[in-house]
């Protein structure tokens, strides 16, 4: 996992910020979901059984509870490179959460004995029993126009009879992402916390003269958190940026008087940078998730297979 995943995780897992993400791109600015209604939950999902042993990780996830009980389950997903096969990985990671909710239903029911039929008895969950919604947001903050697939669809072969394909489509579903691109999107309005602030910034972040305008229009630049200057300077590799505060007092410290600065430092260490790290990164994603052999990841990469495992070890896999 890079830096900025890890900050960006760590940034948006601040259930205000989480619950204003949701808000402002899922329900387009409608206030659905309270802040206070969110908690930390385990972001690993995992399913082990005669038949199979999986582990998957996700970036951030929260419970939201309505009257003292699970209500959602709530997941994003950071993206910095393009992943073809996202919509079955974020189909997997769901199908893996509802896994994990059935499981412990299930043991719930074992240990009191409530079963009253044969289904029942044979399966551990009741006709009343019922299952919490599972919804995850990908957040693309990738330089690269995304031109992955975004639902299952996208990825899958209908064959070249066209009266056949559409009958199939019937019968599968589309299974469609929530996704955000914050670079082609541009309206930030539904968005009520520091996040609408450095999603615009990030969104000019290729254009310096858009990128001051907005800093000059705009006197919020110079009070945000120190938290929104820090992922903001990790995303553009601006040590000038992460190195502001709200207490920052002299004129020299604010936004609008180092543009030229965090300019110079996101254009030479930031913006063009990591082509062969980003793809390597997506090939590790890719076998990590299952998508793709070592063998066919290495050579993709110009590498020996054993090079290969040990540069993905080194990056965090």
């Amino acid at each position: 996992m890079g830096k900025n995943d890890i900050t960006l995780k760590d940034y948006l897992s601040e259930p205000k910020r989480y619950a204003d993400l949701l808000n402002g791109s899922i329900f387009q600015g409608r206030q659905i979901i309270d802040a206070d209604e969110l908690m930390d939950t385990d972001t690993v999902q995992s399913k082990s059984d005669e038949q199979t042993i999986m582990e998957r990780i996700n970036d951030i996830t929260m419970k939201q509870t309505k009257d003292g009980s699970l209500f959602a389950v709530w997941t994003v997903a950071n993206q910095q490179y393009i992943d073809y096969g996202m919509p079955a990985r974020v189909m997997m990671q769901d199908a893996l959460s509802y896994d994990r909710q059935l499981k412990e239903i299930k043991r719930s029911n074992q240990s009191s004995g409530n079963q009253s039929d044969s289904g029942e008895f044979l399966s551990k969950f009741l006709s009343e029993d019922r299952l919490h919604p599972v919804i995850t947001l990908v957040v693309y903050w990738g330089d690269e126009p995304w031109h992955g697939a975004k639902s299952l669809h996208d990825i899958l072969d209908f064959g070249a009879d066209p009266v056949l394909a559409q009958e199939m489509k019937q019968l599968v579903p589309e299974y469609p992402l929530h996704f955000l691109n914050l670079s082609e999107e541009h309206n930030y309005n539904g968005y009520r916390t520091e996040l609408r602030t450095l999603f615009e910034l990030y969104n000019r972040r290729k254009d310096k003269t858009a990128f001051a305008c907005y800093v000059k229009e705009h006197d919020e630049c110079s009070h945000l958190d120190a938290e929104t200057y820090w992922a903001l300077g990790v995303l553009l590799n601006s040590k000038k940026l992460k190195a502001l505060t709200p207490r920052s007092e002299r004129k020299e410290h604010y936004m609008s008087n180092v543009i030229d600065e965090i300019w110079e430092d996101a254009r030479e260490e930031g913006l063009q940078r990591g082509l062969h790290e980003g793809k390597l990164t997506t090939l590790y994603d890719l076998v990590h998730d299952g998508l793709l052999s070592i063998p066919n990841a290495a050579a993709r990469a110009s590498m020996t297979e054993t090079s290969f495992i040990a540069e993905m070890q080194k990056a965090g896999y």
